[in-house]
């Protein structure tokens, strides 16, 4: 049994080890290409800002240059096969129209999934720490009632045993104290800039301005505490609102949508007609392989941006 784990365990880090392999490779080949033009976007103190904010270890340069060079070969291989697909394989008649369309649809996921996985990060990473944050300045307030000073609070957070979305920020303060050698106040801010979610940057600053400044850390813990608790539940009552407003577009229009256009595939099929030089069966496909996984992705997208506000 042992032995078996350490082959899996293996065969795992050497399959860790080649894709990082690739995907550093795949970057510096990137960058090697686009890499000086993308240098003088003059963006790129706000991509910087963001990737920091979902902690991902990329420099802005070679965030646009994975953004450019990945778009551009999505482009020149969906023209490629959809030509084959349409022209050489369906012999549609109307195939420069579908390899456009498409070829313009993957195109454009190309040049937006990079973007949409660092916004959806740090909208994760916010959402993780504002669902956290109540109970977490709850506990601060009973550790503060105690005495303990502010470095020997977050000393504190660090050592529960759960590896928390806010176990993590206060590591991050302790390694800024520790290992870099700043002062609490300056570590303090320091994540209170890098951290995505508005609400704990607030309450580190003040905890900062508390240290600098004097305060009774206390009563400031426990009414904070309160308050985020409220608004979570209001902002909680605002998301079950939309999911119902969500369910109503799924029923109404994706599934009465697919029905319909299954309906019309079928009389089609009976009636020996196409559209635009689509088969009834081609149509179906597209209906399952398509149209179907698109619509779910969209209402997945709205749920998951609805969710993200809820913290």
């Amino acid at each position: 049994m042992e032995k078996t784990k350490e082959k899996k365990n293996n065969k795992g880090s050497i399959t860790k080890k080649i894709w990082k392999q690739i995907s550093f490779n795949y970057k510096s080949l990137c960058y090697q290409l686009v890499g000086k033009q993308v240098l003088k976007n003059k963006k790129l103190e706000y991509i910087g800002d963001q990737l920091i904010k979902a902690d991902m270890k990329l420099t802005p340069a070679v965030y646009l240059s994975l953004i450019i060079v990945t778009g551009i070969l999505t482009l020149l291989v969906s023209l490629l096969s959809f030509t084959i697909i349409f022209h050489f394989i369906i012999q549609s008649s109307s195939w420069m129209l579908y390899v456009f369309i498409l070829t313009a649809i993957t195109t454009t996921i190309a040049f937006v999934f990079l973007p949409f996985v660092v916004s959806s990060r740090v909208s994760t990473r916010r959402v993780s720490i504002e669902r956290e944050l109540p109970f977490t300045l709850s506990e601060l307030s009973i550790l503060a009632s105690t005495g303990l000073t502010p470095i020997r609070i977050f000393r504190s957070m660090i050592h529960r045993n759960e590896n928390t979305a806010m176990n993590i920020e206060f590591k991050k303060i302790i390694y800024k104290v520790d290992i870099d050698g700043k002062d609490i106040i300056t570590a303090v801010s320091d994540i209170a800039k890098e951290t995505p979610s508005p609400t704990f940057r607030e309450v580190l600053w003040d905890i900062g301005n508390m240290i600098h400044q004097g305060g009774d850390l206390d009563v400031y813990l426990r009414n904070r505490a309160d308050t985020t608790m409220q608004l979570k539940r209001d902002l909680q009552k605002e998301f079950t609102e939309k999911l119902g407003m969500y369910a109503e577009i799924y029923l109404t229009l994706v599934l009465i949508g697919v029905l319909f256009i299954a309906i019309a595939a079928f009389i089609l099929d009976a009636m020996g007609s196409n559209i635009g030089g689509l088969s009834p069966d081609t149509l179906l496909l597209f209906l399952s392989f398509g149209l179907i996984p698109i619509a779910v992705i969209v209402i997945n997208v709205l749920v998951s941006m609805a969710y993200s506000k809820t913290g």
